[in-house]
């Protein structure tokens, strides 16, 4: 909760508008101020939110705009007026007073275990998140201040310290890439790969990277994010999240080594999908299961979409996708 902010309750105790329901509305945001839950960030908040055709709330103060109008709820008490007339004395009352830039503020974040809401920290008094989003549809993060949300983000600041990979995470990572130094992708790694996606019920992108192995630094690409350098064998490594949830590994392999007949082999005969278009790459999905664990995973491979795949077809792209098991009755 935000503390009382002397001089901000005093500013707007000095705005008296001649509207009566503006003038409801503004003493119901008098009202909060009284009781510490908006301070002069909250009212920024405000403004951007309800300009952008959202409802916001703090504590028991809420915003709702209804069309060409907007409630202001204090407790069961409710008041109504123009959304642009009450921005404007908003904005008149925290004119000067800049929102505070976390972004700019050296912060340091802790694993919360969520994997929609991954890091958690606190600066002053303020109880922050980060929320992992639908990328590339959205954002990547979600900064929420309070219980609300206060800004998206297309990277990492510089100026936070994001927690260091769990330990266990981070020995698996180093046992793996000392076993499979220097060795090209192959069917082995990515059955390995599957299997600890099976197991694995973190969402973050550096926490999966971590799971396979992958020390490289992850760099947003066309809406997903590389790890770069690419492991040994792969021309690129993509991570996918949807609605902050982990999605799917994507890899190019860098040569013509990897066929279908390896696949074959380690994974199972697979299955194939129905083709969108006649001119769409011949698929081929295999299921990796692991007992007793969260999810399992499908290994689609692509090939070459001229025919259907021989033994010796050569994989064009391998993506990995984690599904939820559930538990039958």
């Amino acid at each position: 909760m935000p503390d009382l902010d002397p001089q901000l309750l005093a500013a707007a105790r000095r705005v008296r508008p001649v509207d009566p329901g503006l003038r409801d509305c503004w003493n119901h945001v008098v009202g909060a101020i009284e009781h510490g839950w908006l301070d002069s960030t909250g009212v920024h908040d405000v403004i951007t939110r309800i300009r952008a055709g959202h409802d916001i709330g703090f504590q028991e103060l809420s915003f709702d705009r209804l069309g060409n109008r907007l409630r202001v709820s204090l407790g069961d008490q409710e008041a109504w007026c123009v959304p642009e007339e009450l921005l404007g004395e908003l904005a008149a009352l925290v004119e000067g007073r800049s929102p505070r830039d976390y972004t700019a503020t050296a912060i340091g974040w802790a694993h919360t275990g969520d994997g929609e809401f991954p890091y958690e920290a606190s600066a002053g008094a303020d109880a922050l998140v980060i929320r992992v989003n639908d990328f590339p549809a959205e954002p990547l993060y979600t900064l929420i201040v309070n219980g609300h949300e206060h800004l998206d983000l297309e990277d990492w600041p510089a100026a936070w310290a994001r927690p260091p990979v769990p330990r266990h995470l981070v020995e698996l990572a180093e046992a793996r890439g000392r076993r499979r130094s220097g060795v090209p992708l192959d069917a082995g790694l990515l059955l390995s790969w599957a299997q600890a996606l099976c197991r694995l019920s973190m969402d973050d992108p550096v926490l999966v990277a971590g799971s396979l192995g992958l020390l490289g630094e992850l760099v947003p690409r066309r809406g997903e994010v590389a790890v770069e350098p690419p492991p040994p064998g792969a021309a690129e490594l993509l991570i996918s999240s949807r609605g902050g949830r982990f999605k799917y590994v994507k890899i190019q392999p860098s040569s013509t080594s990897l066929i279908r007949a390896d696949l074959d082999a380690l994974l199972g005969v697979g299955f194939v999908p129905p083709r969108v278009h006649w001119d769409s790459p011949h698929t081929r999905v295999y299921r990796v299961e692991v007992p007793d664990a969260p999810y399992c995973c499908d290994v689609t491979a692509e090939f070459y979409f001229t025919e259907e795949p021989k033994a010796t077809a050569t994989v064009l792209e391998v993506s990995l996708h984690r599904i939820p098991v559930f538990p039958t009755i």
